[in-house]
């Protein structure tokens, strides 16, 4: 009997239920006879929290297509790091719950920190001689700092709603005719894809929606912001400035604990407050007026679902569940193809590839602005395309359910 099991870790996206329904699909496909759902990441499988699908109602009612409409992880996340030593009791359990359930097949749908996860328990199972489960990765984030792969799913649906949101800050901002500068916060702790994809809000278009961008990459002294952005005010009346919310200053003067919370599970530190720091400071340097836009985490969890991000998101799913009926320890990743028109291939490769690794912007691309702009726009436009259809009931977006496809029988 061939059985798998799915979890979701991490921070969520709005295509991450794409991968699931794309890894539950090609398990319906090929003829898994049960397929199991854990709850919250690898903790659902540590605290046997886990469902079953029901094939018939998945196939029947489209769950597919719905999934691939819904935000955020629908299996719900966590942020569990798994012990170094392999003489932890921690292993022995989650093995133990797999052994019962009879796994044959493990999907883990996560970032670089859980490729870290899937990466441990294939060293356990080699450690141990343990052979009869396969267990692969299937990579997500909206950082897009995943390396091996030429970007992250995630990442375009983000950028969709990052531009959007520009266009009509856009809109808001030029009707006054007195000098403001409007920061906007943007998603990115050391890698600065998601801030520089707003350049996209500037093709084709008479004046700049952007005018500066502050990338984690490059620090700047405030002094040289100040005057960046009395630069800028020369030319224009109204700025909108795009800011990573891990970029720090030179002298670390905008390292504030108004900002810096608590750590997460693999000691990542949760950042946030830059733009509102900087407001701040123009509103008073320059006295004018200034103000703070943080997107947050609904840059992560949206409903404006780039259609091509939602396709590879699923492929990615899809080719997961295939790569775990012979094989062990991979993660399908996807590169551009050479040429002028968008076409990627899948592949896959270990995970001590991407587990705890980050990818950041090319330096050669930072140095200069205009070839950073020209470079991040015709990177980021093809991810962007396309728009997945949503469900509306008096006014609002429905969304699927897990109870909508699950046995109701407790395991």
């Amino acid at each position: 009997m061939k059985k798998a099991i799915i979890a979701q870790s991490g921070g969520p996206t709005s295509v991450i239920n794409s991968s699931l329904a794309g890894a539950i699909s090609s398990f319906i496909e090929n003829d898994f006879d049960n397929i199991f759902l854990s709850i919250n990441g690898i903790e659902g499988i540590i605290n046997r929290n886990i469902k079953e699908v029901d094939k018939k109602r998945f196939v029947s009612n489209n769950i597919d297509k719905k999934l691939m409409a819904r935000p955020s992880s629908i299996l719900g996340s966590c942020r569990f790091k798994l012990p170094e030593s392999f003489n932890d009791e921690i292993y022995e359990k989650i093995f133990d719950n797999l052994k019962k359930l009879d796994i044959s097949s493990l999907i883990y749908i996560g970032g670089n920190d859980s490729m870290d996860t899937v990466m441990k328990l294939n060293s356990y199972m080699k450690n141990k001689s343990i052979k009869n489960i396969n267990i692969i990765g299937c990579p997500k984030t909206i950082d897009n700092d995943l390396c091996e792969m030429d970007h992250s799913p995630g990442f375009g649906s983000a950028a969709k709603y990052i531009n959007t949101t520009i266009q009509s800050l856009r809109a808001d901002v030029d009707i006054y005719n007195l000098k403001s500068v409007t920061f906007v916060e943007i998603m990115g702790r050391n890698a600065g894809w998601l801030a520089a994809s707003s350049l996209v809000s500037n093709y084709k278009k008479d004046k700049k929606f952007v005018n500066l961008l502050y990338l984690p990459e490059e620090k700047k002294s405030l002094d040289e912001i100040i005057y960046e952005i009395k630069k800028e005010l020369e030319s224009e009346n109204n700025l909108i400035v795009a800011v990573a919310e891990g970029f720090m200053d030179t002298e670390d003067k905008l390292n504030k604990d108004m900002f810096s919370n608590t750590d997460d599970g693999f000691n990542h530190k949760i950042v946030a407050g830059v733009a509102s720091r900087l407001a701040d400071i123009v509103r008073n340097k320059l006295n004018i007026k200034s103000r703070a836009v943080e997107l947050n985490i609904v840059q992560r969890s949206n409903i404006l679902i780039s259609k091509t991000d939602s396709k590879e998101a699923y492929e990615l799913g899809s080719l997961a569940a295939k790569l775990s009926i012979e094989s062990t320890n991979l993660i399908p990743i996807l590169n551009r193809q050479k040429g002028e028109d968008y076409d990627i291939s899948y592949q896959a490769v270990n995970p001590e590839k991407i587990a705890n690794k980050e990818k950041k912007i090319p330096q050669a691309w930072i140095k200069d602005e205009k070839k950073l702009e020209k470079e991040i726009i015709a990177y980021t436009l093809p991810l962007i395309n396309g728009e997945v259809k949503q469900e509306y009931e008096n006014g609002l977006p429905v969304f699927v359910n897990l109870k909508d496809f699950i046995m109701e029988k407790d395991l």
